[in-house]
C-alpha cells in the first residue's frame, strides 16, 4: 500500500510541475446566451479582433497567426474565422483575443497574493516572455463566453502558442458544459 501511494504521490508532483511549465488556461464561463446556431451561420467566417502583441508582433500579422493557430472543427462543427481590420472592434457577433504582459493579469493570479511565501520550488513570478491571454465571445452586443490563460513564448510561431490559441478556442466555442450549468467555472 505505501507503495502505491508514493506512485500517487510522483505522480501528482509530476502533474502539478508540468502544469506550471506549460501553458494553462483559468476562469473560463459560459452564459445561457451562447448560440452555436449564430456561429455556425457565419459563412463568412467568425470575425477575430485581436488586440496586444506577442513577442513585438501585433496588428494583422498576429491576427493572421492567431486565426491560423484555431482549430477549424470545434465540439463537432466546423468554423473559419475572418480576422477583423487592426485596431477596430469587429460588427456583429465576433470573438476578442486581448494579448498583455504577466503583470497585467490582476495580483490575485499570483501567489504571492496569499500573503505567505510558496517559494519552495523557484521563483513564482512569471517568465519575462510570459503572455497573458484573454478571449470572449460577443453575441448580440454580450460577453457569452470567455476564458483566460497564460504562455511563456517569444513569438505567436511557438508551438506552445499555438496550443494555448486551440485550447482557449476549443474552450470557448464548445458551449456550455455541465460546470456552467451548475454555476462553476
Amino acid at each position: 500500500m505505501s507503495r502505491l501511494r508514493t506512485y500517487a504521490t510522483a505522480l501528482s508532483f509530476g502533474a502539478f510541475a508540468l502544469a506550471l511549465g506549460a501553458c494553462s488556461t483559468y476562469n473560463t464561463a459560459t452564459t445561457g446566451g451562447f448560440s452555436d446556431a449564430a456561429l455556425v451561420a457565419q459563412t463568412k467566417g467568425v470575425p477575430v479582433q485581436v488586440d496586444g502583441s506577442v513577442g513585438g508582433v501585433h496588428g494583422a500579422p498576429l491576427a493572421t497567426a492567431v486565426a491560423a493557430a484555431m482549430p477549424t472543427m470545434v465540439g463537432g462543427k466546423s468554423l473559419q474565422y475572418a480576422p477583423c481590420e487592426p485596431n477596430t472592434e469587429c460588427a456583429g457577433d465576433h470573438l476578442v483575443w486581448t494579448f498583455g504582459p504577466a503583470d497585467w493579469r490582476p495580483a490575485s493570479a499570483h501567489p504571492p497574493a496569499l500573503a505567505t511565501n510558496v517559494n519552495w520550488f523557484g521563483d513564482v513570478r512569471p517568465a519575462p516572455n510570459n503572455v497573458a491571454v484573454k478571449l470572449a465571445l460577443f453575441q448580440g452586443g454580450t460577453v457569452v463566453a470567455s476564458t483566460s490563460g497564460q504562455v511563456d513564448v517569444n513569438n505567436p510561431d511557438d508551438p506552445a502558442f499555438k496550443a494555448l490559441i486551440a485550447t482557449m478556442t476549443d474552450e470557448v466555442l464548445s458551449g456550455p458544459d455541465w460546470l456552467d450549468d451548475v454555476g462553476l467555472p
